[in-house]
């Protein structure tokens, strides 16, 4: 997931709400009023709406969208100078067009430079209440309500559903406020309109949403930037449907606003963090004519198709144009409050349509500075706070959080989280266990991995298993001994235990087993007593699958963990050394190719674990393919960091001789 330009700084937000908290404390039945006045010398614009609608009781419904829109008006903003920002924009379409022969990498680097003039724009950030105009919402209001009531795909939604995933004038703040609706309308259609001709797909708004959705995917050919790099948030839809690449919010934008353009009820869900991992992640849900919601990524599959299915989450939220009115009060009542939660002042939680959940209920400390406390999340980092509790005498409620994670209750002041307990484990069963650290009760830790092994680890790991150790006096290993087979997925670094052996060989080698390619990172040799690997001349298979130096047989002798043997043949290949003459060997640690997250030979690591804030435990420079850490306090939460180099970290706790990822 990436990281993604386009937020909402602490001075943005408070020159958007500040006006609108003033006024906060107002009954519900107020908040019309509240957004004409903060409109100031726009309000007449606004209130030629309200009149246009108002005269003809034909137009009621027209004048209730009306007043949703005004109502939850005020919080959401626009950029200013707008021609700077267009011209910008023009010159992005020119560069993307001028590159489509190009390849991807060359492209990117053409748009890193213009990216970098962006920061240089003399833009500033100004509420809708003060800039939109009559003719402008009069044409989204009736747009919207002919798709909805004329169009084909919407028939099966109510008023309600239609004032979110219909009738907004706009998908997300920073959009420019131009006549999307319009131009979008006849993009990415596919088959879209001629489906009206089959009975079955008749106003199906599933099928509807799936040919404009494979559409996207064939012209748009989504491309993920790794880490948001060079990225910035486009708030042009007719620039952003040209990116060549983009982010998983950049794809929900374009989706909804495709989507919406033809009257199909699209909107867009997230969770703010991931609790296993950095990041968090968005996607897509279609209003189906069954009353479910289906998700989909957009520019992707067909809606339905299963999405990063049973990934743990602690809470799932959907982007709204209503403002949540809890989240208002936090911010009106709370004196700081985290990011997380001022960025996404327009959403809802829906975390209970995804997954079983539990309420939590701590008891606390109160202190009278702080109304609101927090449950917080491991982002490899830092903890990040992801849902909100009211505290009620010293206990706090979080309703529907996900289960198997861990969490920590929080305050949030001047100077960030304010620890209020200890973490705790929301089991996959809705227990709570908490990790209280017993530092009296001391533990011997052995490490192997700083982060744990996902999908693409686990798929190449396997091809470790049945890979053989043997030795030779010839160097095309006529005659052969094999020492050691390995039994076990290569999901982690191993080590060999050879002091029994006391046979010298000058050639040794590991043998790839069939379809495997020969898939090895790094391969250490020890004499007895040295931490030092032992050195030679390498042979082995020549070439590798893709000409690249990385992936040659060398690449298993360079220090270098992301880089590995990728044999030109599935089966019958190989890779050592030649020492010279014979000599003996005491051991053997080997790296599978992976992620570069096992423990690596000359690094230095610190070990730490959670006791109201980080504590070390001492640094350590890996000698061995794992660390051993002695008297280490029991029930605990560690991460062990790398001080050499890399990024992925993860928490975890000790059971049973294993590391347990949280």
């Amino acid at each position: 997931m990436i990281k993604f330009a386009g937020f909402i700084s602490k001075r943005i937000l408070f020159l958007v709400l500040f006006p609108h908290l003033l006024f906060s404390c107002r009954p519900q039945s107020d908040y019309l009023e509240q957004a004409l006045t903060l409109a100031g010398d726009n309000r007449t614009e606004l209130e030629q709406v309200l009149s246009y609608y108002g005269q003809d009781p034909a137009d009621s419904l027209k004048y209730r969208a009306t007043v949703f829109l005004i109502e939850n008006m005020s919080g959401h903003y626009s950029n200013s100078n707008i021609q700077q920002l267009n011209e910008f924009y023009d010159r992005v379409d020119s560069t993307i067009q001028s590159c489509k022969s190009d390849s991807l990498k060359d492209v990117k680097i053409l748009l890193a430079d213009m990216f970098s003039e962006y920061s240089s724009l003399n833009l500033k950030i100004v509420p809708d209440v003060n800039i939109i105009t009559s003719k402008y919402l009069i044409d989204n209001i009736d747009k919207s309500f002919d798709l909805w009531l004329n169009g084909e795909w919407a028939t099966h939604i109510g008023f309600e559903e239609f004032c979110e995933y219909l009738l907004p004038y706009k998908i997300f703040d920073g959009q420019i406020l131009d006549d999307w609706k319009s131009y979008l309308k006849p993009e990415f259609c596919g088959d879209l309109n001629t489906l009206h001709y089959c009975d079955l797909y008749k106003n199906l708004a599933y099928k509807a949403c799936a040919t404009v959705n494979v559409e996207l995917n064939n012209q748009l050919n989504p491309q993920i930037a790794p880490n948001g790099e060079n990225m910035i948030s486009i708030g042009r839809l007719s620039t952003l449907i040209k990116m060549p690449i983009g982010v998983c919010e950049d794809y929900c934008r374009i989706a909804s606003s495709v989507m919406r353009s033809k009257g199909i009820p699209v909107g867009t869900d997230f969770t703010p963090q991931w609790p296993f991992r950095s990041m968090g992640h968005s996607w897509n849900i279609l209003l189906e004519n069954t009353g479910k919601k289906v998700i989909f990524e957009g520019a992707g599959p067909v809606p339905g198709t299963p999405h990063k299915k049973e990934h743990k989450m602690a809470k799932v939220f959907r982007r709204t144009y209503a403002v949540n009115r809890e989240l208002e009060s936090i911010l009106l009542t709370e004196k700081y409050v985290p990011a997380i939660f001022r960025k996404n002042y327009f959403s809802k939680d829906v975390t209970t349509e995804y997954m079983d959940t539990k309420d939590i209920e701590i008891t606390l400390n109160p202190q009278k500075e702080f109304k609101y406390a927090y449950l917080a999340v491991f982002d490899n980092r830092n903890w990040v706070p992801v849902y909100w509790g009211k505290v009620s005498g010293n206990k706090v409620v979080f309703r529907n959080m996900g289960k198997n994670i861990v969490y920590l209750p929080v305050y949030y002041g001047e100077k960030g989280i304010l620890p209020i307990s200890e973490p705790f484990i929301l089991t996959v069963k809705g227990e709570l266990k908490p990790v209280k650290t017993d530092t009296a009760k001391g533990q011997t830790l052995n490490i192997h991995r700083k982060y744990p092994v996902f999908q693409r680890v686990y798929d190449v790991g396997k091809r470790i298993v049945g890979g053989k150790i043997q030795v030779s006096h010839d160097e095309d290993f006529r005659n052969f001994l094999t020492l050691y087979e390995i039994s076990e997925y290569g999901i982690c670094a191993g080590e060999i235990d050879l002091n029994h052996m006391k046979e010298k060989y000058r050639y040794w080698r590991y043998y790839s087993p069939d379809g495997a390619y020969c898939n090895m990172a790094e391969i250490y040799f020890f004499n007895t007593g040295s931490i030092k690997p032992l050195k030679g001349r390498i042979i082995g298979t020549p070439g590798s699958y893709v000409s690249d130096e990385r992936h040659k047989k060398e690449a298993v002798f360079d220090n270098d963990p992301l880089t590995y043997f990728d044999a030109p043949t599935p089966s019958g290949c190989w890779v050592g050394m030649d020492f010279g003459e014979p000599v003996q060997i005491s051991r053997i640690g080997y790296v599978p190719r992976g992620d570069g997250n096992n423990i690596e030979i000359g690094d230095s690591y610190e070990l730490f674990y959670w006791n109201q804030a980080w504590v070390s435990l001492g640094q350590q420079e890996a000698t061995n393919v794992q660390l051993i850490y002695e008297n280490c306090p029991s029930n605990a939460l560690f991460f062990i960091h790398d001080c050499t180099k890399g990024q992925e970290e993860r928490i975890f706790t000790y059971e049973n001789g294993k590391q347990i990822w949280w």
